[in-house]
């Protein structure tokens, strides 16, 4: 195995899955949960929106590609790792999908193991 600092996202994305696919069915539903909400509630998001790093609509714009996976591929990704970590680290969504891993742990898990090895594979 590679040293940590030497992953990729991919890597680690399915190196969690690996470790935690119990939490995988709850990741994914709450990852297409926010996708929904954000897609409703755009505008409210828009006026809140403060990254400088990434434009509100390129934002969008990998929700929706995340939204489009998700629908296409859950059934899949919750069985396998492989196709978890290929289908969203495969473009640019792996920045959106990273986000909502880091905030589903922060806010979402139960899983008191699962948050910190999401700290620990994700965080800086």
């Amino acid at each position: 195995m590679k040293a940590l600092h030497l992953l990729s996202g991919s890597e680690k994305a399915r190196l969690l899955h690996d470790l935690f696919p119990e939490e995988m069915p709850l990741l994914l539903e709450d990852i297409r949960q926010f996708c929904d909400d954000f897609k409703a509630n755009k505008e409210q998001y828009r006026k809140d929106w403060d990254s400088g790093f990434i434009s509100f609509d390129y934002w969008q714009s990998l929700a929706g590609e995340t939204a489009g996976i998700l629908k296409r591929h859950t059934f899949n990704m919750v069985r396998s790792s492989r196709v978890f970590s290929d289908q969203l680290y495969f473009t640019y969504t792996s920045l959106f999908v990273t986000d909502r891993i880091v905030k589903y742990a922060a806010k979402g898990s139960q899983n008191e193991k699962f948050r910190q090895a999401v700290v620990l594979l994700f965080n800086p």
